[in-house]
């Protein structure tokens, strides 16, 4: 059975070695070749940890993976989660210093995981709930909702100008440093505009010529 031992310095050198001598002191005999280590952000997602992913990878039935800060397994508690269950499912072990010495990989409707899980479940819904109150205060207040409009008044002239003048909408779209998607919008909308337009004339048009008939 192999111990391995995951870090992720998140830039700083010198938590290697403190989470070795942590590791080693909580009665751990650690092997430097089971050493991996990671130095990204802690906002970086599990996924994109290429240590973890080869811990992850390296990992056989019975083995343990020994971590210092829960943290380390991801960037946030649903991404600590699908790691734990993939360890969970390779039938392998893993202990964080900072919990205790209980196996973070057991199963059970009280197990860690699941504790966890719950917690993911209360993040998503307490930051959706503040989406939604932001969005509530945001159209009492008259303040604009959705994405900023990625072309400026002036590029969306010159977008719609240059629209009329033949080019292409991947020829724009080049030009503005945006997507063909922005450009294929404007033009709906600008045309669904103008048929807007086009319908209230021809309702003024035929309102005077009514009124013509009738004054006759």
């Amino acid at each position: 059975m192999t111990l391995f031992v995951y870090i992720n310095t998140g830039g700083h050198q010198d938590i290697r070695e403190s989470d070795l001598i942590e590791i080693d002191a909580a009665g751990f005999l650690v092997d430097m070749g089971a050493v991996l280590v990671d130095h990204c952000s802690n906002a970086v997602a599990a996924s994109s940890r290429p240590a973890l992913q080869q811990v992850i990878r390296r990992i056989k039935p019975g083995d343990t993976l020994v971590i210092s800060r829960l943290g380390y397994l991801g960037s946030g508690v649903g991404d600590v989660v699908s790691t734990l269950t993939a360890l969970a499912a390779r039938r392998a072990r893993a202990i964080c210093i900072d919990a205790g010495s209980n196996d973070l990989c057991v199963t059970g409707s009280d197990s860690p995981i699941r504790m966890l899980q719950l917690a993911a479940e209360l993040e998503r819904d307490a930051k959706r709930a503040r989406a939604l109150d932001a969005a509530a205060i945001a159209k009492q207040v008259g303040a604009p909702q959705g994405r900023p409009a990625s072309l400026s008044e002036s590029q969306r002239k010159q977008a719609l100008s240059a629209l009329a003048a033949g080019s292409t909408v991947t020829a724009i779209a080049r030009v503005l440093n945006t997507s063909r998607q922005t450009i294929i919008r404007l033009r709906d909308a600008a045309s669904r505009q103008a048929g807007t337009h086009a319908g209230a004339a021809e309702s003024d048009v035929s309102a005077h010529e009514s009124l013509a008939v009738h004054g006759e």
